[in-house]
């Protein structure tokens, strides 16, 4: 039932894969980390199968299976790839386009094009990010200040990240989730220098979409045990949105986007149908 093609785009081949309900059902658009191939870390919205909504997914430019000349993404290339998916849905099926932006850094990739555009139905998203707070970044604003004109002046290299340990409520479970991605991708944690400066660009640049406003219905989730966001953090983003919202709180650790994803997608689902 699931189908895997190429859009094409001005990045390239944008790398899609679609699971098609009904041509008149509500379409759901997911977007997630660049880290691996949206088909490997595809439990994160198969859960959505169940319910009559069709579902996209794709790789970003310059990662995963898409390909091109793009080497590396970056704040353009992430609005002009949710423009292309965008309009394939739009011509091949409706405008009925609803946003789901998940695992992590796919999130605040999502939010950021909503930001810029507003163009969705309705938004969902795990991880944000505000303008100017960077403590969720895991770095203090004045060091991000510093890094951008540096990065920017400098080849891309690549850099390995790790992520914070963690020890507290179902860690056996969340770092699980790590090693099983290190033995789909064994290069997980290594990451283009381009790549961390889209990231810390959205935070500080001037002209970051991040400083324009979200006008949709956004659904915002709030993991209470999280190895990177703060709960401030999340009550910070979700108090600063003027938009209709919905703040769902997860008993649960960062991964349990992906470990329990049945709950997250339920969510996501009536929320989109409400």
């Amino acid at each position: 039932m699931w189908q895997d093609q190429y859009l094409d785009s001005q990045n390239g081949k944008i790398f899609l894969r679609s699971f098609i309900k009904d041509k008149k059902a509500k379409n759901i658009l997911v977007s997630h980390t660049p880290v691996v191939s949206t088909s490997m870390i595809s439990k994160v919205y198969e859960p959505l199968e169940k319910y009559n909504v069709n579902i996209f997914a794709f790789d970003f430019s310059g990662s995963g299976k898409s390909l091109g000349t793009r080497k590396w993404i970056s704040k353009d290339s992430i609005i002009e790839d949710f423009d292309c998916v965008i309009r394939y849905i739009t011509e091949t099926f409706s405008n009925e386009i609803y946003l789901y932006g998940s695992t992590g850094i796919g999130g605040i990739f999502a939010q950021y094009y909503v930001c810029e555009r507003n163009n969705v139905k309705a938004f969902a998203q795990f991880a944000c990010l505000s303008y100017l707070e960077t403590k969720g970044l895991g770095y203090p604003l004045p060091l991000v200040k510093m890094v951008c004109p540096i990065l920017r002046g400098l080849p891309n290299i690549k850099m390995t990240m790790k992520a914070p340990k963690y020890n507290g409520y179902h860690a056996r479970e969340d770092n699980q989730f790590y090693e099983d991605m290190l033995t789909i991708n064994p290069n997980f944690w290594k990451s283009d220098s381009k790549f961390l400066l889209t990231l810390l660009e959205m935070a500080v640049n001037k002209e970051s979409s991040l400083r324009k406003e979200i006008r949709v219905p956004t659904l915002v989730f709030k993991t209470m045990h999280d190895r990177y966001f703060s709960i401030e953090h999340f009550d910070h983003y979700y108090e600063q949105l003027s938009c209709e919202k919905k703040l769902v709180e997860i008993e649960d650790t960062h991964n349990s986007y992906y470990n329990n994803s049945e709950l997250f997608c339920e969510n996501v689902y009536h929320w989109f149908n409400n």
